[in-house]
């Protein structure tokens, strides 16, 4: 529910938008080129309408929380604009200046953009590169439009008149200038110096920022290769041989392409704590209750399980752990291929994928690890430490319990199955013996 209420506001948050767009083209156009016929009509009731629903949605929206205006409390004040921004001025005719109330909308749309910006981060500079042509667009079409009642007599049809006046826009703004359009008196030269001297600032702004967006419009990689040119430059200092080198640029190109180069601890590390545990259940919830001996098992001690499990990776032909080492981890696998091999590595056993889990003797029993595991692929597992497991069932006394039962019956298996090979072995010795 409260995912579609947020689509349906950003929804309604685009069409004002573009309705506040639309009143800032069309206002200041309407004002110095006359138009006649109804469409205008129509235009501004449309408009007022809206404006006026848009009132009444923001209050909805605020649900007794103070409102927001550019990221600070707005207190009566936004409200006042967007009252005046809704007022029926198209009573009072074409081309009065009244209208230009509309553009007082126009604060919505940056507080907008800046919702934009700051939810998608990843995207932020690409959403700069949109939202500064959008501005600066506006406002050539206002410096067009001054100009034009500037200089009253305009050519033979709307048309080229706005054409001719933004193009002397432009060429004053980027500081080209080339002349064949010059003021005619004082007031049209003043204004030629007002709008150069915004040229100037602006041509400075327009190269400073855009140097800065191409830069920085994809920080991720930006961070990988400043990564991969220090690994470089140390490999070729320590002498590291060309086989090992690869391995170590195939490591980092995966964690690239799977990560963008993002570490998931240090990541959770900088959410608060309600965050970074939800964001741990999302990832590790499914993977937890696969395993037989958590089934059943409280949100509460899951959640506890997360927490302490670490994320690992394991390139191809890495041994995860080798038949005969001691047990003190167990694994989850999120993402490859793995397999079960003998000590010598020569026979595959079986082999595990995504949402598979192994070790878990090393947490039940502590025994040795009776096989080897080999990854096949680039593995993305999680590690959970006997240690931190034992600290965790201690505040849960009853899944200790279960899982003690678990354990005991294991190991009464285990024996009898010892057992049983035992007295086989035991009988073939005895049928195979010479008799006398």
């Amino acid at each position: 529910m409260g995912s579609r209420r947020n689509a349906l506001d950003r929804l309604w948050d685009i069409i004002i938008s573009i309705a506040a767009t639309i009143s800032a083209i069309d206002i200041p156009l309407r004002l110095v080129l006359p138009r006649h016929g109804d469409g205008w009509l129509y235009t501004d009731w449309a408009l007022t309408a809206l404006f006026c629903i848009d009132i009444f949605i923001r209050r909805r929206r605020a649900d007794g929380i103070a409102p927001t205006f550019l990221g600070r409390p707005a207190g009566p004040g936004w409200m006042a604009l967007d009252i005046l921004a809704a007022l029926p001025v198209q009573i009072f005719g074409v081309g009065t200046p009244l209208h230009l109330l509309r553009l007082l909308k126009l604060p919505r749309v940056a507080q907008f953009m800046r919702v934009l910006r700051q939810r998608g981060a990843y995207n932020a500079n690409k959403l700069r590169l949109i939202f500064f042509p959008y501005w600066l667009g506006l406002c050539a079409h206002w410096i067009a439009c001054g100009w034009i009642a500037l200089r009253a007599a305009g050519d033979s049809d709307s048309f080229s008149t706005y054409f001719h006046a933004i193009y002397w826009c432009v060429t004053t703004l980027t500081t080209v200038g080339y002349g064949d359009v010059t003021p005619a008196n004082n007031s049209q030269r003043f204004y030629a110096m007002i709008v150069m001297i915004i040229g100037v600032g602006v041509y400075g702004y327009v190269i400073g920022n855009i140097a800065s967006l191409l830069a920085n419009i994809d920080p991720a990689r930006t961070k990988y290769m400043e990564t991969m040119e220090r690994l470089t430059a140390f490999m070729r200092y320590r002498h590291i041989p060309h086989d090992l080198q690869n391995r170590i640029r195939d490591y980092y190109n995966y964690l690239w392409e799977k990560r963008l180069g993002y570490d998931e601890s240090e990541i959770l590390a900088t959410l608060p704590s309600s965050l970074g545990i939800e964001v741990s259940m999302f990832l590790k919830r499914d993977i937890i209750e696969r395993v037989p001996m958590f089934k059943g098992a409280s949100q509460e001690f899951i959640r506890e399980i997360a927490l302490r499990m670490r994320p690992m990776i394991f390139t191809p032909n890495d041994y995860v752990f080798h038949a005969g080492e001691p047990g003190r981890e167990m694994y989850f696998i999120s993402q490859g291929v793995l397999e079960v091999v003998s000590a010598d590595g020569a026979d595959v056993y079986s082999t595990l994928t995504d949402g598979d889990f192994f070790g878990e003797i090393a947490l039940l029993l502590g025994q040795p690890r009776t096989a080897s595991i080999r990854a096949v692929s680039y593995c993305d597992l999680y590690r959970l430490d006997k240690e931190m497991f034992e600290r965790v069932l201690a505040d849960y006394p009853d899944i200790a319990e279960h899982i003690g039962r678990m354990t005991r019956e294991r190991r009464e298996n285990d024996e009898r199955r010892n057992q049983a090979a035992e007295a086989t072995t035991s009988a073939s010795a005895t049928a195979e013996a010479p008799t006398e």
